[in-house]
């Protein structure tokens, strides 16, 4: 990326002197506009917008020391490097100039080295202060963004003190409770005693105070955060509180956008597995069955490729109104991925040859598009509960892997599961035999995917991912296999050694002078062994890695699999210094209030967002409100997936602090990860951009 020259303003009225710094500096790399006199600067600060002057004292009709005076005066004046030239070296002039606001000073003869140095070290400062100043803002603002104040409590009185700006903070046109009676008076009625409770134990047992109640003011109420530390001092507790009212709708907000697919409104896989997950529990008590359905659009993207992205959009929208329109009664409808649907039916109220013969007869599309008529097909494919799956996720995949063998077979557009599940089983038994050896053989290794920070364009990370290399079949998908290690129990001795690899290799690259931060996959049964702990902090101890820069992956469904104990798990991993990720975040079913209770140091997004995040509104605001959430609570985002300079655009204004994809590195073996960063860091232009804020 080419860095944009730092421009230059230089005022002098010797020609010839301006000609010498001219010619230095324009070789130097930078910018220069000139000005012959101290009033022509003045209009030239105005035009030019200079990211540094050089200022002759001695100058007709205004000199320096009242040219820096004035800019200084002026809007954006008050930070600009004003570099003084003088052909004097006395203490009086170099007071003088500093007085009316000079940040440095050279003196003649010029020597256009020294003064190439001056001048990067003035901009280089500048820019330091820049930052500083943004920080010292980002400061004073925090707390008015975040809508956080503070309160004071007499104990023995029960009399509150609240910050001055309490009241406008949370949008009350009544003053604030002035005693905890009189808040708890304010309070929701079924939140009063845990209150007064609270405020009890925080004046007599030193306990703190972090709860969350609902006030009632005019017209609406408010969700207000109390926190206070255990410590009393002459009496009296003080505490911050926090209006988290926006935070809260925001998260419902969030959810329903994450669980709704934009273009047609229907659920999408996220919320129609849970959905389907509690239907297949009520068929357990009532034995009954459900027919999984998924419809795939064929060669959809042939649409997007003649027609453009709209007409396939049309595509999808005529397939969802069909299917609204066949969905028997009881039925779940979703779109699954960006070109299929899925359907559950009750089979006791359906009938199944029914209903594949309507599907079979209706959904063959006709639209008109430019002027003609286009047909499209569709495929089918169909699992039965609890025959060919007893949970949702292996019930939907069941049905996926039907209506694949539709494309191996061009004959047929709807196949059951159950046709294809006695092959699948014989090669599933033989590849689970290998699996077995192949850690013996040492089949496994491990490739490593950049992960790239947008603000600074820098490599910060890599992510560890598992390859097996089959004697016989060659490379083994890692959807294929890594399912079957997690049934098996395999992935316990490979998860052991994934780790072990990731971190010497990291110490190996480290080494070497290459600093990444290291992204390890952690499966469920990984997180809930209670010994996993110990072998961490055996790990990093016996290679002397740093723990923080061993980052451990979990999925968002792994970490709601059993809530507690991973809440737990996590706290501990955190406490001995490594960083945690949410992996895949937004394709689980869980809370996002609970799941924001575990101590992340990192919210990855996944790549089904990105996908259409160039076409989709609700998937950019999906984005900007994880982006704005995650930016509030202190945590990282990273993108993955991207593979288009489009989509790191928008995930760039979108203020996603780092990437993942083929579009910086598709995942790479050590030597060849070694080669990617020495020629990525000999070709990097750095550009640092400004402090990311929220949206």
């Amino acid at each position: 990326m080419q860095e944009t020259p730092a421009k230059i303003l230089l005022v002098d009225d010797d020609p010839g002197i301006r000609l010498l710094i001219q010619h230095g500096l324009t070789r130097a790399g930078y910018q220069v506009t000139e000005a012959s006199n101290g009033l022509e600067a003045l209009e030239c600060f105005e035009t030019a917008k200079p990211d540094l002057m050089l200022i002759d004292v001695s100058m007709p009709e205004l000199d320096g020391f009242e040219t820096v005076a004035a800019i200084r005066q002026r809007e954006g004046g008050e930070i600009i490097p004003l570099v003084m030239v003088t052909g004097s070296d006395d203490n009086e002039s170099v007071t003088k100039a500093f007085h009316a606001g000079a940040t440095d000073f050279i003196t003649k003869p010029i020597n256009l080295p020294i003064l190439t140095q001056r001048v990067r070290y003035a901009l280089a400062s500048a820019e330091r202060e820049q930052r500083l100043r943004r920080i010292h803002l980002e400061q004073q603002s925090a707390c008015q963004l975040a809508k956080l104040g503070f309160w004071r409590l007499q104990i023995e009185t029960g009399q509150l003190q609240w910050s001055r700006d309490a009241a406008s903070l949370l949008g009350r046109s009544a003053a604030m409770p002035t005693s905890v009676a009189a808040l708890i008076e304010e309070a929701r009625p079924d939140q009063r005693q845990r209150l007064q409770l609270a405020f009890d134990q925080a004046g007599t047992r030193a306990a703190g105070l972090d709860l969350e109640i609902e006030l009632a003011r005019t017209g609406n109420a408010c969700i207000i955060k109390l926190q206070s530390s255990p410590q009393i001092e002459d009496g009296v507790i003080v505490g911050a509180f926090q209006d988290v009212t926006a935070l809260r709708a925001f998260e419902d907000q969030t959810l329903y956008l994450v669980e709704h697919d934009e273009l047609t409104n229907l659920p999408n896989h996220r919320l129609f597995s849970r959905l389907l997950a509690d239907r297949l529990e009520r068929d357990r008590h009532a034995e009954a069955r459900t027919g999984m359905l998924v419809i795939d659009i064929d060669r959809l993207h042939r649409i997007n490729e003649a027609f453009g992205p709209v007409q396939g959009d049309e595509v999808i929208v005529t397939l969802a109104n069909r299917l609204r329109q066949l969905l028997p009664s009881n039925s779940l409808l979703c779109r699954l991925e960006s070109d299929s649907f899925g359907m559950a039916i009750p089979l006791e109220s359906t009938d199944l040859a029914t209903l594949q013969a309507q599907l079979l007869s209706q959904l063959i599309l006709s639209l008109q598009i430019n002027g003609r008529e286009i047909y499209i097909d569709c495929s089918m494919g169909l699992a039965i509960h609890p025959d060919d799956g007893q949970e949702a996720a292996s019930l939907i995949q069941a049905a996926q892997a039907a209506e694949r063998e539709t494309n191996r077979d061009q004959s047929r557009r709807f196949i059951q599961f159950s046709e294809i599940r006695e092959a699948r089983a014989e090669g599933r038994v033989i590849l689970e035999t290998d699996l077995r050896r192949a850690l013996e053989k040492q089949e496994f290794f491990l490739v490593y995917q950049p992960q790239q920070c947008l603000a600074t364009q820098r490599i910060e990370g890599v992510e560890a991912l598992l390859r097996w290399n089959h004697a016989e079949r060659g490379i083994v998908s890692p959807a294929d296999f890594i399912p079957i290690l997690e049934e098996t129990g395999l992935i316990h001795e490979v998860g052991d050694w994934i780790l072990e690899e990731a971190v010497r290799q990291a110490v190996d690259w480290l080494q070497q002078g290459l600093n990444l931060r290291m992204s390890v996959n952690l499966a469920a049964a990984q997180v809930e062994n209670p010994n996993l702990i110990n072998r961490l902090c055996a790990l990093v101890k016996d290679y002397q890695l740093p723990p923080e820069q061993l980052e451990l992956e979990i999925t968002e469904s792994t970490a709601m699999q059993v809530p507690e104990q991973t809440l737990l798990n996590l706290r501990k991993y955190k406490q001995c210094g490594f960083r945690i990720a949410i992996d895949d975040f937004g394709t689980g079913y869980s809370s996002l209030s609970y799941l924001l209770q575990f101590p992340l140091d990192t919210l990855k997004i996944d790549r089904a967002f990105v996908k259409e995040i160039t076409r989709g509104k609700r998937n950019r605001a999906i984005v900007t409100a994880l982006s704005t959430l995650s930016f509030h609570l202190g945590l990282t985002t990273i993108a993955e997936g991207v593979e288009l300079e489009s989509q790191r655009d928008y995930l760039d204004a979108l203020n996603i602090d780092e990437i993942q994809g083929f579009l910086i590195a598709r995942p790479l073996v050590p030597e060849r990860l070694l080669e990617f960063m020495r020629a990525y860091e000999a070709d990097a232009q750095p550009s640092p951009r400004q402090a990311r804020s929220p949206s």
